[in-house]
Formats: C-alpha cells, sequence, structure tokens
C-alpha cells in the first residue's frame, strides 16, 4: 500500500473533514471490511507497538460482539475510541470521496491568508510591546524571509509577544527559526528527542538553524499566547519558551496533539495515524496533555490582558 506522506498541522475536527453522513449506515461486509483493513494499516504504520496488539484486540472484540454495526457516524465512532485507547489526539478515520485522496501527490498550496508565512498581524503595542501572530506556521524560503521581516518590523520593543491563540500548528522548523533569533545559547535544540516507528533509539527532534540576518532578541522578555486552539507545533515553541525558561507563556492550555502523523489512504477511507513519539530529555511528553500556561488568562481578550500583565509585573 502506496503511503502518502501529509504533515498534520492540527486536531483534524470532524467538520473538516469528509466523514460518514449522520445518518449513514454501513452494510455488515462494509463493516468488517473496514475493520479488517485498518488494523493493517495500523500495524504497518503506528509506532507504539505494544498498543496496536491493544488497539486490533479491542476492534475485534467490539466487532465480534456486533459493537460497530448498525451505527451512524461510526468513523467518528472509531476515531473517538482510537484517542480514548492511545491518549494521542491525532487519531482519526474518515471517509474519503472518489478520487479526493489518491490524485494527492503532496500538501496542497497554503490558503490566501497563509501567503505571508502564516503570519497575520504585526504590529507596535504601547509603543514598546512588539506583537506578532501566527494562524500556521509555513517553513519555506518566503516564510523564514517574512518571519526576518516581522521581527525587524519589532526591533527595538522592550517585550515581545507571539500570539499562537489561533494556530493550529504546522511546519516545526519555523519554529526552530524563531527560536535562533530569541536564544544565544543553542541547548534548547537539545530539549525535545524524537523516536519514529521501526527506530530504537531517541535523537534530536529540533531543527537545528544556527544562522540569520534577522535582529536578535537575546534580553528582551518573551511572552506566548496560547488556547485549546494552539496545537501541534505551536504547542512545542510554547513548550521550548516555557521549560527553557526563556519567557512566559499565558492563556489556556493547549490541545494535547503534538506527535507526529501521516495520512493513510485504503479503500474508501483514509486513516489519520502518529508515526513518532516527542518528549523533552526529561520524558514528558504533552500529547493528550497540552502545555499549561505559567500564567492562565480569564478574559476573551487574550491580547488585552497580556499587556496588562506585562505593564504591571514588568515596569
Amino acid at each position: 500500500m502506496r503511503l502518502i506522506l501529509i504533515a498534520i498541522v492540527s486536531i483534524l475536527s470532524f467538520s473538516q473533514l469528509k466523514a460518514q453522513s449522520p445518518t449513514d449506515v454501513l452494510p455488515k461486509t462494509e463493516v468488517d471490511s473496514l475493520i479488517f483493513n485498518y488494523s493493517k494499516v495500523l500495524k504497518e504504520t503506528y509506532f507504539n507497538k505494544t498498543l496496536i496488539k491493544e488497539i486490533s484486540s479491542t476492534l475485534q472484540k467490539k466487532l465480534k460482539a456486533g459493537d460497530f454495526y448498525n451505527k451512524t457516524q461510526l468513523t467518528d465512532r472509531l476515531s473517538l475510541l482510537l484517542r480514548e485507547i492511545t491518549k494521542d489526539n491525532h487519531f482519526y478515520i474518515g471517509k474519503t470521496e472518489p478520487q479526493s485522496v489518491t490524485n494527492i501527490e503532496e500538501p496542497a498550496a497554503p490558503e490566501t491568508e497563509f501567503k505571508n508565512g502564516g503570519i497575520i498581524e504585526t504590529k507596535i503595542i504601547n509603543q514598546k510591546i512588539g506583537y506578532i501572530k501566527w494562524t500556521n506556521f509555513i517553513a519555506d524560503d518566503e516564510a523564514f524571509e517574512k518571519t526576518v521581516a516581522a521581527l525587524q518590523f519589532v526591533k527595538g520593543s522592550k517585550y515581545l509577544i507571539f500570539d499562537l491563540s489561533e494556530c493550529p500548528g504546522g511546519d516545526g522548523r519555523i519554529g526552530s527559526f524563531i527560536n535562533s533569533h530569541l536564544f544565544e545559547e543553542n541547548d534548547y535544540q537539545n530539549l525535545l528527542q524524537k523516536k519514529c516507528a521501526g527506530e530504537t533509539e531517541w535523537h534530536q527532534s529540533e531543527v537545528p538553524y544556527n544562522y540569520s540576518n534577522g535582529p536578535k532578541f537575546y534580553d528582551i522578555p518573551v511572552f506566548v499566547i496560547t488556547s485549546k486552539h494552539t496545537a501541534s507545533a505551536a504547542e512545542y515553541f510554547a513548550l521550548i519558551i516555557k521549560e527553557m525558561k526563556r519567557g512566559i507563556v499565558l492563556g489556556e492550555t493547549t490541545a494535547g496533539a503534538g506527535n507526529p502523523s501521516i495520512m493513510v489512504p485504503f479503500g474508501k477511507y483514509f486513516a489519520q495515524i502518529p508515526i513518532c513519539e516527542i518528549e523533552t530529555r526529561e520524558g514528558k511528553s504533552i500529547e493528550g496533555k497540552g502545555v499549561t500556561p505559567n500564567i492562565k488568562l480569564q478574559s476573551v481578550d487574550l491580547i488585552s490582558e497580556t499587556v496588562k500583565y506585562i505593564e504591571k509585573n514588568y515596569q
């Protein structure tokens, strides 16, 4: 089976994908085929071999008991079951439309709003606080150029805010690129370690960027705004800032969707399956837990509350 690799940039909500119709009840033979083929795909792809056995056993027991028959939204039910067993929010099973998956060779081009490297707003607040907001993490030459331009714009600020409250993640290399402008020493590059399917040893997860012509912010306070919508690579950016004590994370606990995953088509369906696990060098994982902020914000206006916090505590 040919795997189509697609980087996951968020927790994929049911409304975002082509799932079953709420009234669609699958024939018994199709249910049997779905469970059989998914179990096969899972065995070939998922990094956690121990949990593969538990998932397959659970699916077979429920299938034998008839729990999957005559059910609406079966793919959604299966997705939730998989997340419950694994505590991994990237698991998803969806039903494709004809040719909706097989014609995909690489990720689709970013939407127009992401053409600015995923940055949708850059400004100076109260003449002293630099503010940059990402709604998608993109890592290509244009994104690096736009990031440097944004950093140039806020150069000279006394404080720096990165707003990731509406960022579901994306390409983690942009987080590494930003970090090269925030950390004078490169020890942060060794905080996260990764182990993927088929590997026996942990290795460095952070992609090192040790040179950029962008301005450096080694000595100014950094603040990262997060919410429950902050996911994947955006969560790891917040985690590094927090764990390395480089800045303050404010807002809500993040989504808890960190493990890299791929899309695997099989028949009329596709599966989103994690292929790697990431944790800190101390063994801490954010999967299913998220990044807890240093300061929990209470209002709906996260920016104003963050600015008030800075002005109250950093005069």
